[in-house]
């Protein structure tokens, strides 16, 4: 059985026509997107991520950048477009060439994990003290 319309659900029909009406009366068609994205913003989007990857778009084919902003494209339609750009982001990230290109890249850090616990003491402002000195000065009172 078919449910009774809320008096809510109603209120939010009425005040949907008349809004309708006067946009129509306006000269908005209601058939036109009042939201569109692009394809030089997908672009953008695309371009930013491979950036932010280090991934220059000289290292990719023609067809592959072609195939991704198509691809896009039909995300766009599947997903929410109020977060077109996390969409686009989230599907250039995904895709299996782009994160064989990005773990390549993070398979060739030449930095030990010395290094990569130096660089976190030193965003922490604790270089200091995380490493003292261990040279022929260094001192069993020497203070911190």
């Amino acid at each position: 059985m078919d449910q009774l319309p809320t008096l809510q659900q109603l209120e939010y029909l009425e005040s949907g026509f008349e809004v309708s009406k006067i946009l129509a009366h306006a000269g908005f068609s209601m058939e036109k997107p009042a939201f569109s994205i692009t394809w030089g913003q997908i672009a953008e989007e695309i371009a930013h991520t491979l950036a932010d990857h280090g991934l220059p778009p000289d290292r990719l084919e023609e067809d592959f950048l072609i195939d991704l902003a198509q691809g896009a494209q039909k995300v766009l339609q599947n997903d929410d477009v109020l977060f077109w750009r996390s969409s686009i982001r989230s599907f250039t990230t995904d895709n299996p060439t782009v994160t064989a290109f990005i773990t390549s890249n993070l398979d060739k850090d030449d930095e030990g994990p010395l290094t990569e616990q130096y660089e976190n003491a030193i965003c922490l402002g604790d270089d200091e003290a995380y490493w003292p000195d261990g040279g022929a000065s260094a001192d069993l009172f020497d203070e911190f």
